[in-house]
């Protein structure tokens, strides 16, 4: 018996076509019924849902009685197709009616609630029209607005970084993101964490992170050479930089000492442990600094 349709093999009954409007939100269902047009509510899940939501309080229209099958099959999808009953969307981008398929005037309502069927290319261009300008609807709830977010518990924290550990994400997908947030500026997340300073384990996790990154581009430390030629250092900055020399060691790592003990060395750059890192040597050691530490 699979694949053979059951409404063939029943004896059609007297059916009426009918549309019912819901008074209240005016959401309309078409629908067709061998008894009490009235009584009977409709058997669409989407169409059932509503009148649970919101009442069964609705205005019954007769569409048409119907002793002849073929004829009441006939109208029902001719009505199905103009009144466009799956898709058509009203001026707020709402389901104008509750069906999710189309009536034939011989099988009953689709109850399956996750099939409502695939949106066309012209209804996704309708919905996407029509929702232009509108006010997202979870703008200003807590919780669901990024803006005005609960803070995330240790336990949440810990599943998204699972969740996103391993994680590679494509060239065109990181572009995308560095375009949006270019030029953002959030100065109250700015002035909260200023003058923080960061944990073990967050600089811990930023040195891996560089190890990972491989050697720069010449492109970028072009970027970088003119991002710090329009740097403005504070009075606080200054305080702290003075009296200091950038130096790098054997090992080919660069650190900012202090110049007492920077000229409290004695014998040539090579022997000395820390040398400037633009002098002769400096650079010698930079360009036979190991691999992993670029």
């Amino acid at each position: 018996m699979i694949g053979i349709n059951t409404s063939i093999m029943k004896p059609f009954l007297p059916t009426t076509l009918y549309i019912k409007t819901h008074n209240i939100t005016g959401l309309k269902y078409f629908g067709k019924t061998t008894g009490d047009t009235v009584k009977y509510k409709g058997s669409g899940k989407y169409w059932t849902d509503h009148l649970k939501k919101h009442g069964n309080d609705v205005t019954t229209e007769i569409v048409g009685h119907f002793t002849d099958k073929k004829l009441c099959e006939e109208v029902a999808k001719r009505f199905s197709k103009d009144n466009d009953i799956i898709y058509s969307l009203n001026e707020h981008g709402k389901k104008i009616w509750a069906n999710q398929v189309v009536e034939n005037g011989l099988d009953g309502g689709n109850t399956n609630r996750a099939n409502y069927g695939p949106h066309t290319i012209e209804s996704r261009i309708k919905m996407s029209e029509s929702k232009k300008g509108q006010v997202p609807w979870n703008k200003g709830k807590i919780g669901v607005n990024p803006g005005n977010r609960l803070p995330r518990t240790e336990e949440q924290k810990e599943k998204i970084s699972k969740s996103l550990s391993g994680r590679h994400r494509s060239p065109e997908s990181i572009k995308k993101t560095a375009d949006k947030l270019r030029g953002r500026k959030r100065p109250e997340i700015s002035d909260k964490l200023r003058g923080l300073k960061r944990s073990p384990n967050t600089i811990a996790k930023m040195k891996e992170a560089q190890k990972n990154k491989g050697p720069l581009s010449e492109e970028t430390k072009d970027k970088i050479r003119k991002a710090r030629q329009l740097q403005i250092f504070t009075q606080e900055t200054k305080d702290k930089l003075k009296g200091k020399i950038v130096c790098i060691n054997n090992s080919g790592q660069f650190k900012k000492i202090d110049k007492e003990i920077f000229y409290s060395q004695h014998g040539l750059d090579k022997e000395k442990e820390w040398v400037f890192h633009k002098s002769v040597e400096g650079t010698k050691r930079k360009q036979s600094k190991p691999v992993d530490q670029k």
